[in-house]
């Protein structure tokens, strides 16, 4: 028996040592012990959960004028039986004066596991942000195919989101909605970016501002709120936060959803936002569900004209979230925000604000009524104020969509404050709002709004 024993002893000794130069391959066998996922936690969850197939490769790099720019192939991660990889975009200007970069989340698509690349250097996205990235010396990465699809026999864009959300509320799988791999995306993004300009270009990134449109603006919010790397957010033409009350908005608005949501509504996902699945739904995707982590400034991009939301669609939330909240209309323009041209131009002031910690220009305004009008008061930074202008339409339901915006140029020779006092319309309704224009430090003009704002024949709706 001890003869017995003693053996015993030696082998485990045995097995002891010759495994303890590899503790790695022990550890990714065992499981790790984590705490219950529920709704409030899945995404970070989801986030932290020791996946290992994070990598990058630097394929090439190119001139655009005085930037060059470095394509990477990320791996951002394995999302259930999918690994994930992406075009890197990494835009470097001659002078980098910052330790701050832009990251634009932007869409794509793969081909057996391979990234669809751009066209480098006749690529408008890349050419534009070089611009941004010279004008304001510092880096700008694009990170594209977010999401990664088609999946699932072809999905794209919104339907593969919305069946994603679907299978959640059969299965009560906490890995399946899309916008976690998006957020995840975006997250290995920073830290390619960060990797890469460390250890390839001797330049350090300890902060971004994170952007993108549609999708993506709906990824910015989200990866804002659980990424402390993130300063500064500038979601774009997703006017849908709160998303229970905006989705129902939509309904007292136009008396039906908005096409453009079709996807959504034949999984039956808006109208069931009331039910339990529907809550955890909108406890895992929806940003309002995190704005106690949204503190940080942000520049909110609307199409006046945008066919997904309602035009005042932001009165939902936007006094619900902390921090300084900033929005810019774009006139008559859509979901795609026209040109992009004006977006830039305030998208590349905004981000030269934060890289430089300098204080936005400030804005904060209020409005009042009486029986036949309302009165909007706008104060804002009077020094780099230029100009101030009213933008209104008219309609006679409350779908503006297709109507035509107009601007009238307001007396700003007060820079602090701005009065402007709107009639009620006699019939049908108006919207308005005001436009601040301001003076870029770094070159240009660029604009800031105040929000929607929609009257019938007798008060603010």
């Amino acid at each position: 028996m001890e003869k017995l024993a003693s053996i015993f002893l030696s082998i485990s000794l045995l097995f002891i040592f010759s495994c303890k130069d590899s503790p790695k391959k022990l550890v990714e066998n065992v499981a790790p012990a984590v705490a219950e996922i529920t709704p409030t936690n899945a995404l970070q969850s989801y986030l932290n959960n020791e996946d290992q197939t994070f990598k990058w490769e630097l394929k090439e790099d190119y001139p655009i004028g005085d930037v060059t720019a470095y394509e990477l192939l990320l791996t951002s991660q394995k999302w259930r039986e999918d690994v994930w990889t992406h075009e890197l975009t990494v835009l470097v200007p001659k002078e980098v004066a910052h330790d701050g970069a832009l990251l634009l989340i932007t869409g794509g698509s793969i081909k057996e596991g391979i990234p669809n690349w751009s066209s480098n250097e006749e690529d408008k996205k890349s050419i534009s942000f070089a611009q941004v990235a010279q004008k304001n010396r510092a880096i700008v990465a694009i990170v594209r195919q977010v999401p990664n699809q088609p999946l699932y026999d072809g999905l794209t864009e919104d339907a593969l989101i919305s069946f994603t959300l679907h299978n959640y509320k059969n299965d009560k799988d906490p890995t399946w909605p899309l916008l976690f791999p998006m957020v995840k995306s975006a997250v290995r993004a920073m830290d390619a970016v960060q990797e890469f300009t460390s250890k390839n270009l001797q330049k350090e990134v300890t902060r971004f501002t994170v952007t993108g449109a549609s999708k993506r603006g709906w990824t910015t919010w989200l990866t804002g709120a659980n990424d402390k790397r993130v300063e500064t957010i500038a979601p774009m033409v997703i006017d849908v936060l709160n998303m229970p009350v905006s989705l129902d908005y939509q309904i007292t608005a136009w008396n039906e959803y908005s096409i453009q949501i079709n996807d959504y509504i034949k999984l039956e996902i808006p109208q069931t936002v009331g039910t339990e699945d529907g809550k955890a739904i909108t406890q895992m995707v929806d940003p309002y569900s995190y704005r106690a982590n949204l503190t940080m400034p942000k520049l909110i991009f609307i199409g006046t004209n945008d066919e997904y939301w309602p035009v005042d669609a932001i009165k939902n939330y936007i006094d619900d979230i902390p921090g300084e909240n900033y929005i810019h209309y774009v006139p008559n323009a859509g979901h795609d925000l026209g040109d992009g041209e004006q977006a830039l131009r305030a998208l590349s002031a905004f981000w030269g604000k934060a890289l430089n910690k300098a204080p936005q220009a400030s804005l904060s305004y209020d409005l009042t009524t009486d029986k036949t009008s309302a009165t909007l008061r706008v104060k804002t930074s009077s020094d780099e104020l230029q100009n101030a202008y009213i933008w209104s339409a008219d309609s006679s339901d409350r779908d503006f969509r297709d109507e035509e915006w107009t601007s009238k140029q307001l007396d700003s020779k007060d820079h602090d404050h701005i009065l402007q006092q709107v009639p009620f319309p006699q019939s049908g309704f108006k919207a308005f709002y005001i436009d601040l224009e301001y003076t870029d430090p770094n070159g240009g003009k660029y604009t800031k709004s105040t929000r929607m704002y929609v009257a019938d024949d007798d008060e603010i709706l």
